[in-house]
């Protein structure tokens, strides 16, 4: 087998860039700004739902996914300081259902499914970066993709936001948190691809 190789992207990257941010600006101007990794725990949240039983129970008292209580407040006659009762429960609007966010995502999964099929360049394949840096078979692949998808997706819900929600959403609104997790995301990014790929891949023509 010839060295690693990694396919030619369809657009050069600042073209990529262009359409990123363009396509945040659409989001915010028809909803919200982009976010995925949420949606994970919002389809969690709404299966253990639907499941009943002690899995409903769990997702519908859960101190984040779960039901809110609504806190009414009343002043009382002889006392200077505010008396809260605790009413009604509600529904977490959040994680309770599958809103705007979540088909997002699935039109996000399904439209980069089709742009691949209509551009030729979908194909079942297994990256031969991988092959000619491991030597491993096709299971070792799935096996440290799998793992590796858990490490992200933990990593994400612990920054609270993921590639979307924290670095091109971030820094679109400037939040405080997108430096730190920029600076983090590209420095252990760059040091995996040191250990699993040592040598620099060719790109196909």
């Amino acid at each position: 087998m010839d060295g690693p190789k990694v396919r030619k992207a369809p657009v050069v990257w600042w073209a990529g860039g262009l359409l990123l941010g363009l396509t945040l600006v659409l989001a915010i101007t028809v909803k919200k700004p982009l976010g995925v990794s949420t949606q994970f725990v919002v389809a969690e949240s709404v299966a253990m739902r639907e499941m009943g039983g002690k899995y409903a129970e769990f997702a519908t008292n859960h101190p984040v996914i779960g039901d809110k209580k609504q806190a009414t407040t009343q002043a009382a006659a002889t006392q200077q300081a505010a008396t809260t009762q605790v009413g009604k429960t509600v529904p977490n609007k959040k994680y309770g259902k599958l809103g705007y966010s979540f088909w997002l995502v699935v039109g996000m999964i399904g439209g980069a499914f089709l742009a691949a099929v209509f551009s030729g360049r979908w194909r079942l394949s297994v990256s031969t970066v991988w092959w000619a840096a491991s030597g491993r078979g096709a299971f070792s692949r799935l096996l440290f993709g799998f793992v590796g998808g858990v490490l992200i997706l933990l990593g994400a819900r612990l920054a609270h936001g993921c590639t979307s929600g924290q670095l091109a959403s971030g820094w679109a609104q400037l939040s405080l948190s997108a430096g730190p997790f920029t600076v983090a995301l590209f420095a252990f990014g760059m040091l995996a691809a040191r250990i699993f790929y040592p040598k620099v891949p060719e790109i196909e023509r």
